[in-house]
């Protein structure tokens, strides 16, 4: 029987009670997890998470959660501004079309373009590098669309924001999931996304101030506020240890050991969890020779490799067509439909829908290690096509001119906000971490470039399709995502490989299998005895 399982949700760390040594005490525990081993370790290593060096942790990756933030400024940023008439007006253009249609179109073809570099720039020069760099061409793309004189500049300078964009996005979660401990990794990992919010909300709310400045100031100042997380991230970047994934694939095996000497125990002294992680290093990361710099070929060499592709893919084209495009770009045009007209108030509700998603999004995160992710994607996507069905159910009766039912039209709301709810509990956690989790350690910096790529070549629905599509068919046009987060779920349901509990080295025997999907859910009963060992009592069916 294969020891390469993990925990399961109905056991927790924080259900061992152990004494100074670590070990449980009281009477033997019987639990269903994945892996015997990581748990045994975990058990052992009893990691606190309010000592000092996890209080040094956390503010290491909190430097890295920066580049979520960026990206979260960008896209509610224009959502807010596209809502604007002093922007509308001083560049010629209306809140949905074909022209604004192409605005939000070109900051998707630079994370494309940028997207392109990110892979093999993060590879070759390390984590820390990629995210440097990125950081650099956020800074020049915000200076350069914050001054802009013209729609060229204005244009020019949201492809630059875009590159740069790619590439931190591509950096910053592959190094956060490498870094991480393994029994706090879903945390750690779905917090990075969560952040989004952490720059969703500021720029949100300083829309709701400035929209009343008659001047260009309205839309410039909040744009000025973007270059806020890139300068704290190049001033920090290369005070953070590296990856020691990374450095073990560069032979640094000294240094690797001492970044998890350093965060991943209470004493600064190698415990049962720090010898897993090293012992699994050396099995399965090869020092590596430097490949092509744009040779991707290695993603797709064998079935194992394949089929991790499919679940990144998954997660790129489903998290883009749930339907968030449609609230994080278009929410004010969502507002008209339901009958609210006012400027001021769509930014308002813009605001406030950004502090609901961000409590939707924190909590998914905080519950990561505990839901896992296979079962909340499943059944998180036929919710979210539910949802947005009653929004549009709604919207037709009750956004339709002239309506004066304001209950009605408040119920449209309040299911918007629901959906915008959901979706970031469902998908804005894991969107960046489970990506990184299903790629293996070579893979991992041009897998999540990829990730970049697809999520954005879907999002061009979200950008230049949702602009042409509401225009024409209002709220009918939801029905389109309806329809997707229907097979998306049963999409999640087959084809979705539950990566929870295990190491990122543990889940290589989990894509060897027939069928990952289905060998990722199966648990096995153990017994944790109070000296530390573990006793393997069955297979227990899927979970």
């Amino acid at each position: 029987m294969s020891s390469h399982h993990d925990e399961k949700r109905s056991f927790d760390d924080s259900d061992v009670k152990s004494g100074s040594d670590g070990l449980p005490q009281g009477p033997a525990i019987v639990a269903e997890v994945y892996n015997p081993t990581l748990k045994a370790a975990i058990v052992k290593s009893d990691l606190k998470g309010f000592s000092r060096r996890s209080f040094m942790l956390y503010f290491v990756v909190m430097v890295g959660f920066l580049n979520a933030v960026s990206s979260g400024f960008d896209g509610s940023l224009m959502s807010g501004i596209n809502a604007m008439p002093q922007y509308l007006h001083f560049f010629n253009y209306e809140s949905t079309g074909l022209a604004t249609g192409i605005v939000f179109m070109i900051y998707v073809s630079g994370n494309c373009a940028g997207a392109l570099v990110a892979g093999p720039a993060t590879e070759r020069y390390g984590r820390r590098g990629g995210m440097f760099l990125g950081g650099l061409f956020i800074l020049v793309g915000s200076a350069v669309s914050t001054s802009a004189q013209t729609r060229s500049a204005f244009i020019g300078g949201r492809f630059v924001l875009g590159f740069g964009i790619a590439i931190s996005t591509t950096a910053a979660p592959t190094w956060i999931t490498e870094i991480a401990p393994p029994q706090w990794r879903g945390r750690l990992g779905a917090m990075y996304n969560s952040c989004f919010f952490i720059g969703s909300m500021p720029a949100t709310g300083a829309m709701v101030g400035t929209q009343r400045m008659n001047s260009t100031w309205a839309w410039r100042l909040p744009l000025i506020l973007q270059i806020g997380p890139p300068i704290i991230v190049m001033s920090c970047v290369w005070f953070l240890p590296e990856s020691p994934r990374w450095l073990i694939s560069r032979g640094r095996t000294e240094e690797a050991r001492q970044i998890l000497i350093d965060y991943h125990s209470n004493d600064g002294q190698s415990n049962a969890v720090i010898e897993l992680e090293m012992e699994e290093f050396h099995q399965q990361i090869a020092v590596k020779r430097e490949d092509a710099f744009w040779d991707y070929r290695a993603l797709f060499r064998n079935r194992n490799r394949r089929w991790r592709m499919v679940c990144l893919a998954l997660m790129c084209v489903n998290g883009q067509l749930a339907g968030n495009g449609l609230i994080t770009y278009f929410l004010t045009v969502m507002m008209q439909n339901a009958g609210v007209t006012s400027p001021h108030t769509q930014l308002v509700y813009n605001f406030a829908n950004s502090i609901l998603s961000a409590f939707g999004a924190f909590l998914g995160a905080s519950l990561t290690d505990r839901l896992g992710r296979r079962r909340r994607l499943f059944i998180g996507s036929f919710v979210l096509a539910c949802l947005l069905a009653m929004v549009a159910a709604l919207s037709s009766k009750y956004g339709v001119k002239g309506n004066k039912d304001q209950a009605g039209a408040n119920a449209s709301i309040a299911f918007i906000f629901l959906f915008g709810i959901v979706y970031a509990f469902t998908y804005t956690p894991l969107q960046a971490l489970y990506c990184a989790e299903v790629m293996s350690q070579d893979m991992r910096a041009k897998g999540m470039a990829v990730h970049i790529l697809i999520s954005n070549i879907a999002g061009f629905i979200n950008t230049f399709g949702n602009s042409v599509g509401l225009k024409n068919l209002t709220w009918r046009y939801y029905f389109v995502f309806v329809a997707w987060d229907l097979v998306a779920s049963v999409l999640w349901y087959f084809l979705g490989v539950e990566t929870n509990g295990r190491t990122l080295e543990q889940l290589d025997e989990i894509f060897d299998a027939p069928w990952p999907a289905r060998a990722s859910t199966k648990t096995v009963a153990i017994k944790l005895n109070a000296n530390g060992t573990v006793d393997v009592l069955g297979e227990k069916g899927r979970a």
